[in-house]
């Protein structure tokens, strides 16, 4: 079964006979497959939820599902759910081996799982096989892995009708379908097709195919008109990289080993953050800090000016913005031509209690020479 199928009022749901040896395989070997919780697989601090998607996908799920191997979108999402609302999950890996399934309640849970991708990271394995409706879920995800000999595609709608109508006469069966309503009797498998049925089918399979193409086309960002190029063809390993339908080739381990690793590093970003800058409070702080360091530096050139005798320097000194030390430097040699002293080094000037630092100096230097 390759394609997505359609289900009508009163009428139950047509498989493809292709779909039917899958199925009978199934049966036969005993391994029906069993929904399970989500498997949790821890690391240091962080989680992933592993979502068995497998086998024939139906909407709702019913008591002989496991026995006949089908998994419905209900329980999907449920599961979706539960990993989103655990803390501990920070990736979910939704493991899909599946031909299809109906249509009802495919596209709302691909919605769900394209919107849940802002929330969580959401990667889909193909292990083996995602066709038809599989695929429109695992297109949801945000990356599409598969290994070397897994398919995915089908993205196509197909609907069966069954005309048994010769069979029954050779049984000897009559059935008359008394019925109200001129369209109420479409689509009887007793009878022949009429071209009016016919029509109706054909234009629900058509609008149908339009809603597969276009959500393929959002979620995994191509174009309808590449989607509709597939012609709802069967892609593997590399072949499904570059027709845009899956990103890497890896493992189902390497795949679990990747998203594990990918959920470590998306726990320690979140561990990690960043204290919150406001622009205002920033500006204010550097304003304070700004005239803080301009008043302690004012005060400085105030300190050498007094020291040296010079308090008219003081002005130049601000209006001019000359910094400290240049202003020092400055002082120093206009001290020295006033007293006539050639000062060859800077020296501090700083005040001691003993006497002006500039009268200190030039005690200190005993080379330096008075000059006439």
């Amino acid at each position: 079964m390759n394609d997505i199928y359609l289900k009508f009022a009163m009428k139950s749901m047509m498989i493809e006979p292709r779909s039917s040896p899958w199925l009978a395989a199934h049966m036969a070997s005993n391994k029906a497959l069993k929904l399970t919780k989500p498997s949790l697989v821890k690391g240091a601090s962080n989680g992933m939820a592993i979502i068995p998607i497998h086998g024939i996908l139906t909407k709702r799920s019913g008591i002989f599902d496991g026995m006949l191997g089908m998994t419905s979108y209900d329980e999907i999402q449920k599961q979706i759910s539960a990993a989103l609302s655990d803390d501990a999950v920070q990736t979910i890996l939704l493991d899909i081996n599946s031909p299809g399934g109906e249509t009802s309640g495919l596209f709302d849970l691909a919605d769900f799982i394209y919107q849940a991708r802002s929330q969580k990271t959401i990667w889909a394995v193909c292990n083996d096989e995602a066709y038809s409706a599989a695929y429109g879920i695992a297109s949801s995800a945000e990356k599409v892995f598969i290994n070397r000999t897994s398919g995915v595609g089908s993205i196509g709608v197909i609907a069966s009708h069954i005309d048994q109508s010769a069979f029954d006469e050779k049984q000897g069966v009559k059935y008359t379908t008394v019925f109200a309503g001129n369209r109420k009797n479409d689509l009887n498998p007793h009878e022949p097709l009429t071209s009016e049925s016919m029509q109706t089918l054909q234009s629900e399979v058509s609008r149908l195919y339009e809603m597969f193409v276009e959500l393929v086309a959002r979620n995994r960002g191509l174009t309808t008109e590449a989607v509709k190029a597939t012609e709802a063809g069967l892609y593997f390993g590399l072949d499904a990289i570059q027709t845009g339908l899956a990103d890497e080739i890896l493992t189902f381990p390497e795949c679990i080993q990747k998203a594990a690793s990918q959920s470590f590093i998306r726990t320690i970003a979140m561990t990690e953050t960043l204290p919150t800058i406001n622009p205002e409070e920033l500006l204010t702080q550097g304003k304070i800090q700004g005239r803080s360091e301009y008043h302690t530096e004012a005060l400085e050139l105030f300190r050498l000016c007094k020291l040296s005798k010079m308090p008219e320097k003081l002005g130049d000194f601000l209006e001019q913005n000359i910094p400290v030390n240049e202003a020092r430097e400055q002082l120093m040699q206009l001290l020295a031509d006033r007293t006539g002293l050639e000062i060859l080094s800077t020296v501090s000037l700083e005040p001691t209690p003993q006497e002006n630092p500039v009268i200190q100096a030039a005690k200190a230097r005993s080379h330096m020479k008075l000059t006439a």
